[in-house]
């Protein structure tokens, strides 16, 4: 089987190879989740409400800002490869 069929086939998973995180990420991803906890522990029912949906908001914009990443990227390889091969 070829990468394409790979692709198709779902055994291909790019995004897990994204994944792996340094430890600058990780070091930054404690903070977020320290700040957050701190964050939380005072606001009220309400506000938590309306926290989690500002979270879910930001959650889908950079999912969205992540997949676009990831085609522009691709078609940028691909054209790179079209111009070394004519």
């Amino acid at each position: 089987m070829n990468t394409l069929e790979d692709l198709y086939y779902g055994n291909l998973f790019p995004q897990e190879k994204c994944a792996k995180l340094d430890d600058e990420v990780k070091e930054l991803l404690k903070l977020l989740n320290r700040n957050e906890e701190k964050l939380t522990v005072t606001l009220t029912e309400s506000q938590k409400e309306t926290f989690e949906k500002y979270k879910d908001c930001k959650r889908e914009i950079s999912e969205i800002s992540e997949r676009e990443s990831f085609i522009k990227g691709f078609q940028l390889g691909a054209r790179i490869i079209i111009e070394s091969i004519s």
